[in-house]
């Protein structure tokens, strides 16, 4: 009978990786922020605002805030936190969970090339968790940097075994990070703050199987919102002296063995060098995060020359592997409206119709105009373009007329990266088309003023308030 191997564990000679992480975490004070990452927390932190609103608005967002109230009644003031958009208070569990959920709906959040989507866990968390204290902004920035940068030690080594097993990052690293950001809010010492991401580890979950049933589920956002829920009860635990294992990461057993290949201290060894946060992605798209590359291309196409969309006879996308595996994301004949967000032919076809790629835009996505051109779309793997990814995420549309003219839009990083960042100006125009005529334009101006001073606040609870309608 052949022996299973088991994975030995790290030398004791040396800090094993949670304890690590959590002295870092601890460590982690807003004097010593970079002002990049300080900047890019106030982006993230309105971004977030933005598109929970957003999602407030729609009927799935409606469904899980009353689902919070109804479900998680707060028993007290310090034990209760605001739903955005709905005004009503919840646990910190329920309501951060819902914020969380409404976050996703629109497809809109934040992407960080390494740890995908972050804010949606761990943005909500820092709010729940700070109202109930009464956190200040400075603190407040500190924390969510801290979930940052524990998406950024742990994420990019299990990513790729994840994706192959089928597991969601924000389950499975954003019940982690969310731990820290709880434990982080709620003052925890370095001990404390690792027996909570220690505990969370026992707690991540979540598949991606809603990509393949896409129109079919509601669980790509309610991940997030398990994610929320499992930290801040992993922090609650912690801080009434319950115990994980000092070995939850890189032990035999650990997180770093169960989920991914093993562990791996490449991205660990960068605490305190890089800030993960200063290096997120904003959206300026809704939809899957790899299809913005061929929305940017083919707006890059239009910005030169508009193609009568009955004289197009060939489409060609060049893009990297992932944006074009497994099957549906070049599916040409999506079902529905979230099918049709994943599927770069419907992408391309909407785009060339419309012009942009917001919720309301993908709902055309049926229409005739575009139904005629979703048949004529070839997709492959551009060898320039994947060798770069993910460093880059480009993309090139080629678009052929009946006379024989071809059309050509390129890019090299799709916009939001970093390298092609959203302009505060883009990123107002996005804030103010998803939350529309929810919030008066007074509160709008409000929120923006009160992000762009969060450092300055004494407690953030006036920036949940104004989420509320008047």
């Amino acid at each position: 009978m052949n022996s299973v191997a088991v994975p030995t564990s790290p030398s004791t000679a040396k800090p094993r990786a949670l304890q690590r992480l959590a002295e870092h975490v601890a460590q982690i004070h807003y004097e010593e922020l970079p002002a990049e990452a300080i900047q890019s927390v106030r982006r993230v932190v309105l971004d977030f605002l933005g598109v929970t609103l957003g999602g407030y608005r729609t009927p799935l967002g409606q469904l899980a805030s009353a689902y919070a109230v109804t479900n998680n009644p707060p028993a007290s003031p310090q034990l209760s936190a605001t739903l955005i958009g709905d005004g009503r208070s919840a646990t910190l569990e329920g309501a951060a969970w819902a914020n969380a959920v409404m976050s996703c709906i629109l497809g809109m959040s934040d992407s960080h090339r390494l740890c995908s989507h972050v804010a949606s866990e761990v943005v909500p968390t820092a709010l729940a968790v700070g109202q109930a204290v009464g956190l200040d902004g400075r603190s407040f920035i500190s924390a969510i940097a801290a979930g940052y940068d524990v998406f950024g030690a742990i994420q990019p080594v299990v990513k790729a075994p994840q994706r192959v097993r089928g597991l969601d990052h924000k389950g499975q690293v954003g019940s982690l990070a969310a731990a820290a950001v709880a434990a982080k809010a709620w003052g925890l010492n370095a001990q404390q703050i690792g027996n909570a991401v220690a505990l969370a580890a026992d707690m991540a979950c979540g598949t991606e199987q809603y990509t393949f049933d896409a129109g079919h589920t509601d669980t790509e956002g309610l991940t997030a919102g398990f994610g929320v829920r499992n930290g801040i009860n992993a922090a609650g635990l912690a801080a009434f002296g319950f115990r994980g294992p000092p070995g939850a990461l890189d032990g035999p057993y650990g997180y770093f063995h169960a989920f991914g290949d093993g562990f791996d201290s490449t991205y660990l060894d960068q605490l305190g060098k890089i800030s993960m946060v200063a290096t997120t992605g904003l959206k300026p798209h809704s939809g899957c995060r790899h299809v913005h590359p061929c929305v940017d291309a083919t707006q890059a196409l239009l910005s030169q020359a508009k193609p009568p969309l009955d004289e197009i006879t060939e489409i060609e996308i060049g893009t990297y592997k992932s944006a074009v595996t497994p099957a549906f994301r070049i599916n040409p004949h999506p079902e529905d409206v979230d099918a049709a967000g994943y599927s770069l032919p419907a992408t391309v076809a909407v785009v060339l119709a419309r012009g942009s790629w917001y919720r309301e835009d993908i709902e055309s996505y049926a229409a005739p105009a575009c139904q005629r051109l979703w048949p004529l779309v070839r997709t492959y793997v551009d060898p320039e373009i994947d060798a770069a990814h993910p460093q880059k995420n480009g993309c090139v549309v080629r678009v052929t007329l009946r006379d024989g003219t071809r059309l050509e839009g390129r890019i090299e990083y799709a916009k939001g990266e970093p390298e092609n960042m959203l302009t505060t100006d883009e990123l107002y125009s996005k804030f103010r088309r998803v939350v529309g005529s929810l919030l008066t334009p007074a509160q709008i101006e409000e929120i923006f003023d009160l992000v762009d001073h969060l450092d300055q606040l004494d407690d953030i609870t006036p920036l949940l308030r104004m989420t509320v309608p008047l």
